[in-house]
């Protein structure tokens, strides 16, 4: 009897994760993490014959909608924690310069890898090399037609991974530890707003309007906080706001009316509209759509804003308007979300007070806020429920 007992506990000790789920379900609704401005909701709103302001002082409590000094630059993380990269000429004027290197030509492409000595730069064209220029921890790059060139109106292309075409400003690569970064520095109040690309162009125009509202609110409040890590004020990834550089306004037909929607919210050459509080730009975080409700600052973050208030959002529930993302099921595996927690294994998870808690096999638990979750699980919104099925 003691043997079979033995082999008994052994038995369940070895098969335990029998009684563990290999994936978990989760049912939501909306997309992006829910605070500030829903999207969905803004063109709704827009299309009901609401103006930008009033699209923005629903969606952030408390706000003005006023002019504020916008003319500076601003630093953009173009690539991030690059060994390679490439850079053309693609229109049919101008030229551009690397360092003190001119190129002319559109089929002359410059090939950056990192080394241990800095960035070498390999000048080609076709299969022949015409120039490698010495390895440098730092290469600025300008193209004529810009505010630091003068000369023809010149568009590059740069491929960090994926082409996107650049029409302001100029660049920088730096070496940053073992690798290096890419910025793009442009004017915040008109350069850098024509590439941010969040919602479609062919969008209402008072959309657009509170989208490029939005967006100077939310690179007015990260301005002038250098992170070193990227050597840039924002990301060019939805880390920060995506931005596409000249891609924006160069989109067939509806270019011009994304353009046309960022000049309208720039009074002039100093001036821009930009949501505040209490007189200072404001984390204008805004997302794509949501639960039928936004989210506060507080649960989603950790950090409370006075003016990221919960509201009311029913638009992003109507399937009509929410196609994709009204609704939406998916089941991630326990790997995944062991991961996310953590945790070497997971059993079990309960939502709890806006609280995700997780418990592994041998009774260790953890806790995530429902937007940490989503975001390492890869899950579309932070509006979920478990699912049994």
């Amino acid at each position: 009897m003691y043997k079979s007992a033995i082999a008994l506990l052994i038995f369940s000790l070895f098969n335990t994760s029998a009684f563990a789920a290999d994936t978990f379900t989760f049912t939501g609704n909306g997309y992006g993490h829910g605070v500030g401005l829903s999207q969905i909701g803004g063109k709704a709103m827009a299309l009901e014959g609401k103006s930008a302001e009033e699209i923005l002082k629903y969606y952030y409590t408390g706000v003005n909608v006023e002019l504020v000094s916008d003319w500076y630059e601003i630093r953009i993380n173009i690539g991030h924690e690059l060994t390679s990269a490439s850079l053309q000429l693609v229109s049919n004027t101008g030229f551009l310069k690397i360092n003190d290197y001119q190129i002319k030509e559109k089929g002359v492409i410059a090939y950056f890898r990192y080394s241990n000595s800095g960035i070498v730069t390999i000048i080609r064209k076709q299969k022949t090399t015409l120039a490698t220029l010495p390895a440098t921890n730092s290469i600025s790059i300008h193209w004529s037609g810009t505010r630091t060139l003068e000369g023809p109106p010149a568009v590059v292309a740069f491929n960090p991974g994926k082409s996107l075409r650049y029409q302001f400003g100029e660049m920088n690569l730096l070496v940053v530890g073992k690798y290096f970064e890419a910025t793009n520095t442009v004017r915040l109040k008109d350069e850098y707003l024509y590439g941010v690309s969040e919602v479609s162009s062919a969008w209402p125009f008072e959309m657009l309007r509170a989208q490029a509202i939005a967006a100077r609110s939310y690179a007015m409040s990260k301005a002038g906080i250098y992170r070193a890590s990227c050597d840039c004020e924002l990301y060019g990834t939805i880390k920060d706001q995506l931005f596409v550089g000249a891609t924006k306004i160069n989109e067939a037909k509806y270019g011009p009316i994304w353009k046309a929607a960022v000049d309208s919210t720039s009074v002039d050459e100093m001036y821009g509209l930009a949501i505040t509080y209490q007189g200072a730009p404001i984390n204008a975080y805004y997302s794509s759509s949501t639960g039928g409700m936004t989210e506060s600052a507080l649960n989603a973050f950790g950090t409370a804003f006075d003016y990221l208030q919960p509201v009311a959002d029913p638009v992003s529930l109507d399937p009509k308007r929410n196609p994709k993302y009204a609704t939406w099921k998916r089941s991630v595996s326990t790997t995944v979300i062991a991961k996310a927690f953590g945790l070497l294994d997971i059993q079990n998870l309960e939502i709890k007070d806006k609280r995700i808690e997780a418990t592994s096999l041998n009774g260790t638990k953890a806790s995530l806020r429902l937007e940490t979750f989503r975001s390492r699980a890869g899950l579309p919104s932070p509006f979920f429920n478990l699912s049994e099925g």
